[in-house]
């Protein structure tokens, strides 16, 4: 990394500690989820809250379970512990400044029957990424630069799983993420598969 670029990178992560609209892009994503507010309701369970931009909106909706790191910590650790205490979400919102890889599958276990899913995902052409980071997106996305089709189809497997059906309504290019929406929808196995019990 040259050290144009490394101060680079450091005034950008000051600009996002400090809230800086042209990082956190909370009008834009407003704007987006206004389309959905018949979707937007019951348990909203708010991922990488950071200082509200969101929170506020989705107040307005429903009951929300806002995570920050100042009170939850490492958010991945806080998703696990959610996890165990069996409560479920008709709203989940991952916005994170990094890629939300870690959180899937695990996040349709905590999903109602039926959730609407948005999540921000950087696209990943305007970064360069070192090796390590390739490597990584081949592993879980199958490939070195992701696209939307790409996570669509991971994500789709993914929730497969879980007996899920996920259909993407929404993705919003937003100078240098892409905010996915999604309406998840649990299927029972047994219509699923097209079987009986007997």
């Amino acid at each position: 990394m040259t050290g144009h670029t490394a101060e680079s990178h450091k005034a950008i992560r000051k600009q996002q500690s400090e809230n800086a609209d042209e990082y956190h892009h909370p009008d834009e994503k407003i704007q987006q989820l206004q389309k959905y507010t018949k979707l937007i309701k019951g348990e909203i369970l708010e991922v990488f809250a950071g200082r509200g931009n969101l929170t506020q909106f989705y107040e307005q909706e429903g009951n929300v379970t806002a995570m920050s790191k100042e009170e939850h910590g490492d958010s991945f650790d806080a998703i696990y512990k959610l996890r165990s205490y069996k409560k479920k979400f008709d709203v989940i919102d991952i916005d994170s400044y990094g890629y939300p890889d870690k959180f899937f599958p695990v996040i349709f276990q905590l999903m109602r029957d039926e959730c609407f899913l948005v999540f921000t995902f950087p696209i990943v052409g305007v970064n360069c990424l070192n090796g390590i980071t390739e490597q990584h997106f081949i592993n879980f996305w199958r490939s070195a630069r992701p696209t939307i089709g790409d996570v669509t189809g991971i994500l789709t497997d993914m929730a497969l799983r879980e007996w899920f059906l996920i259909q993407l309504v929404n993705v919003q290019k937003i100078k240098r993420i892409w905010r996915f929406a999604f309406v998840c929808k649990r299927q029972k196995a047994t219509e699923f598969c097209g079987v009986r019990n007997r």
